[in-house]
């Protein structure tokens, strides 16, 4: 269960004034796009959506594995400056497991986990993943590493949710346990001649489970990190951080599609579909009759959202530093990292910029909308 629930917890300014307002080459303003990712392959819809510095590049996005049961969503994708040095990266989740007991480790193994013993997020950063995204990296050195807690305490709250989603439909058979850890740990080491700077946030979600035996209860652990990073040159690191910090600011999730897709792994897991047809055949199934959440689910939802989302927003504003503008032309809310003034929209791309007398309209022949800041 803790597999099908871990990846569910689990948008360029146009006209002449293009060059004028590009985040590269001005140092006051920054120009964004909203880009929406979706699910194309599988239960269709808005996956999630978030803002993309002008002319870096987008690749990637949401795809399913279905040759496993129940189906494996991927979410993975990259956001590359226009130079092609600096990148921002999602991961796909990695799934390990720890038990002592010898067959639960074989019968993990032939389901593709890794068997390795839990540890928290910055030690995993540190002790396993950086030497397997980055087996040629040499001269490695920890730069800063900073445990998350109000992030950990986010993801958990969250998937104690989903988890009361996947419930409904097929209730769990053992006594369990969720935890989650959450930590960024930056590093600086040399790969092919020269010096990078790579920083990485990782969120780890435990599945601990206790079973029956002949000797005893006996525990195991499933255990899924969620990682991300930031890597440049280490001489462009500085100048390229705040589009890293926008995209990470900005990104929104669709409840929605988050609460159908655990829907649709509990009810594969309940019902113990095998052939894949049959679980393709389900699947759209449930697309077309779960095209909204029932009310008692997503009022539900709505009600801890609020609640997440304020102590979420304490956790990104004090640790990101972030403002909220309201777009007057879509109606919906988009963050940046604080030090902009000034904030404009042509319903497309947006133009943030440190100048109180900037105005986008005096040198463009587009239609700019002023943003006004919200109130924390």
């Amino acid at each position: 269960m803790r597999r099908t629930l871990a990846v569910a917890i689990l948008a360029l300014f146009v006209g002449t004034a293009c060059a004028a307002f590009a985040a590269e080459t001005a140092r006051h303003q920054i120009v964004l796009r909203k880009y929406v990712v979706t699910d194309q392959q599988g239960l269709g819809g808005e996956v999630f959506h978030l803002l993309v510095p002008k002319e870096w590049r987008f690749s990637g996005g949401v795809s399913w594995n279905t040759n496993k049961i129940p189906p494996e969503v991927i979410i993975a994708y990259t956001i590359t400056s226009p130079d092609g040095r600096s990148v921002i990266e999602q991961f796909p989740a990695t799934y390990m497991f720890w038990s002592q007991n010898a067959m639960l480790q074989q019968g993990h193994m032939q389901m593709g986990f890794t068997i390795l013993q839990p540890m928290g997020a910055a030690d995993f950063l540190k002790n396993t993943y950086l030497r397997y995204r980055r087996p040629n990296a040499s001269d490695v050195r920890v730069v800063d590493s900073q445990n998350l807690e109000e992030l950990a305490k986010y993801s958990l709250q969250v998937n104690q949710y989903m988890d009361n989603v996947f419930a409904q439909i097929s209730p769990p058979q053992f006594p369990y346990e969720l935890r989650s850890d959450a930590a960024h740990v930056k590093f600086e080491y040399t790969e092919g001649g020269r010096k990078f700077v790579e920083d990485f946030t990782a969120v780890v979600d435990y599945l601990i489970i206790t079973t029956s035996s002949l000797y005893g209860p006996v525990q195991s652990v499933d255990w899924t990190p969620v990682v991300s990073s930031f890597r440049a040159p280490a001489e462009d690191f500085d100048r390229n951080i705040t589009a890293y910090k926008i995209v990470v600011a900005s990104r929104q999730d669709n409840p929605r599609w988050g609460v159908e897709h655990v829907r649709l792994l509990a009810t594969v897991t309940r019902e113990q579909l095998r052939q894949q047809e049959a679980i393709f055949q389900r699947m759209q199934q449930i697309h077309k009759t779960l095209t909204e959440i029932d009310d008692m689910i997503y009022e539900g939802y709505q009600r801890r959202s609020a609640a997440y989302d304020h102590m979420f927003d304490n956790y990104i504003q004090g640790l990101r530093g972030v403002d909220t503008y309201r777009d007057p032309v879509n109606n919906y809310r988009v963050e940046i990292p604080v030090g902009y003034e000034n904030a404009w929209t042509n319903g497309t791309d947006y133009v943030f910029s440190d100048s109180p007398s900037f105005d986008p309209n005096v040198s463009s022949n587009q239609n700019w909308h002023k943003m006004k800041r919200e109130q924390r």
